[in-house]
């Protein structure tokens, strides 16, 4: 099937060629496992708690760099939402017209960000299992069978070969990075930043992003697990969720990492709950997403106080965002709007991001960046690319992790806190336990 696609350049408004999508959703008349069925060629995927969808193929892509991205590609996706001809059976969530999408994190990033819609999309949700099929101006002709599309996902083969493992600064390094940061903080220049450290990793055997999605999936079922283009990860903080005239945001800020997988002891998570370094980088992250929301929507509620997420081998603060948009708003409008919230870059943001672009050699790319999906009509989610990796070939990929800094972060522990972050992509990669 042809694989329609546009770039938008910062000046440009290059229109999206008048193509005419015809899109058909059936339903399957059995059970899926969708963890079961992930393909060994797969283009995109957004799973959590057996959930969600896995991608095939490409019908329509648009491109877009630049401050204006997120409006290009919401503009070019809402024109081809507009003649697509769709039959849904379903209807459900993540039924009919589905776009996936991964934006870059910085406005002068030359990594294209990317909204695509598969050829076909296998779906599970609420109980309904169903196989979207997509004809580029023609009807799509639905397999015999959705197995057809979709047969068992690919079996990993085990590997005793070590990885190479090379991040970009020393243990030293990177603790120097962190005390200058803070360092800005206490001179006034900023209230909070977010500094991130990069690893490359060379594996032995080439990088499989199903065999990854799967392991990640089963390994961590509450995180959002995701894959687009050149990143693939397991998000455990939701930017924008909107779905009936309602938004939800989950905020994440504060972190502590626990040994072997394990959890910490009440003791020491009631002194994680109270600890006034982690509670003063929490509040900053919550206050950037409500005073962002403003303007796009009303009726906020904000959880009381923050609670602790867990899950292996780290425990966060959370919070939880609620609130009613406004007419006409979309999900990636809000993720617009919320991008980057003060959780991955800081406070005030212009000052934390120009921090961040002297301390951080390299573009973040699609790290800490808006990473999901929308329907036709604007609703969706889009999780933050957090415990992530760049696929740059297929034997070598990138992870990025960092933290929050304010004031009364120490070097060490910030450092201890990235390496836990890369821990989840290092297990999936070399097929641990638990992942």
């Amino acid at each position: 099937m042809a694989r329609m696609s546009a770039t938008f350049l910062p000046s440009e408004a290059t229109d999206v060629p008048p193509v005419v999508l015809h899109v058909r959703t059936l339903r399957i008349e059995e059970d899926v496992d969708l963890l079961g069925h992930v393909p060994a060629e797969v283009s995109g995927a957004w799973l959590r708690h057996g959930q969600g969808m896995v991608a095939l193929g490409t019908a329509w892509s648009v491109s877009a760099v630049g401050p204006l991205r997120f409006a290009a590609a919401g503009a070019a996706f809402r024109d081809l939402a507009a003649r697509a001809r769709v039959d849904d059976e379903v209807r459900v969530r993540t039924s009919g017209l589905i776009a996936l999408g991964s934006f870059s994190y910085a406005d002068a990033s030359q990594r294209p960000s990317t909204l695509m819609v598969p050829r076909a999309l296998l779906g599970v949700h609420d109980g309904e299992s169903f196989l979207t099929v997509v004809g580029v101006d023609e009807e799509p002709t639905p397999p015999t069978s959705w197995r057809d599309l979709f047969p068992s996902s690919p079996t990993p083969v085990p590997t005793q070969e070590p990885l190479e493992v090379e991040p970009d600064h020393t243990p030293d390094e990177y603790q120097a990075l962190v005390r200058a940061a803070v360092s800005e903080i206490r001179e006034g220049r900023a209230e909070k930043v977010v500094l991130s450290e990069r690893t490359t990793v060379r594996t032995p055997e080439p990088v499989s992003p199903a065999v990854m999605l799967t392991r990640l999936a089963r390994a961590y079922p509450s995180t959002w697990v995701y894959h687009l283009e050149d990143v693939v990860g397991a998000s455990p903080e939701m930017l924008a969720q909107t779905e009936d005239g309602r938004v939800f945001s989950r905020v994440l800020a504060g972190s502590r990492p626990v040994a072997d997988d394990g959890e910490l002891d009440e003791v020491d998570r009631r002194a994680f709950r109270s600890d006034s370094k982690e509670l003063s980088e929490h509040a900053f992250a919550v206050d950037s997403v409500v005073e962002r929301l403003e303007g796009l929507a009303e009726e906020l509620e904000v959880s009381p106080e923050p609670f602790v997420l867990r899950l292996p081998g780290l425990e966060h603060l959370a919070s939880d965002v609620s609130a009613r948009l406004r007419n006409g708003a979309t999900s990636l409008d809000v993720a617009s709007r919320l991008h980057p919230s003060a959780a991955v870059s800081g406070t005030p943001r212009e000052r934390a991001d120009e921090i961040i672009s002297r301390l951080e050699p390299h573009d973040r790319g699609g790290y800490a960046s808006p990473v999901g999906w929308m329907d036709a009509a604007g609703d969706g989610q889009w999780a933050i690319a957090l415990r992530m990796a760049h696929l740059v070939d297929e034997r070598t990929v990138v992870l990025q992790a960092g933290g929050g800094l304010v004031a009364a972060s120490d070097a060490v522990s910030e450092h201890a806190e990235a390496l836990a972050k890369c821990r989840p992509m290092l297990r999936a990669l070399r097929g641990e336990h638990g992942a």
